[in-house]
């Protein structure tokens, strides 16, 4: 089976109804990969005060990057 055009193979799923404050211990998104009718996890994104961290689902530990890099990197497109 092919992949069909314009289907995404990836999902992040958050459904917010209002304003919510993240703290420290921060937000939990899972990553999933939805390719040949799989559904894999592909890591897990924390978004919190101090910036983002994202752990691969096979990896032991977390890669954290600070706000200051993360616009950076946004910014340099």
């Amino acid at each position: 089976m092919t992949r069909r055009q314009g289907k995404p193979t990836r999902t992040v799923t958050a459904k917010v109804n209002q304003e919510i404050e993240i703290g420290k211990p921060g937000m939990t998104f899972e990553v999933r990969d939805k390719t040949k009718r799989k559904n894999t996890k592909m890591g897990t994104l924390i978004v919190s005060v101090g910036g983002i961290r994202w752990r691969a689902t096979n990896g032991k530990l977390f890669r954290q990057v600070p706000w200051t890099q993360v616009i950076d990197w946004l910014e340099a497109e």
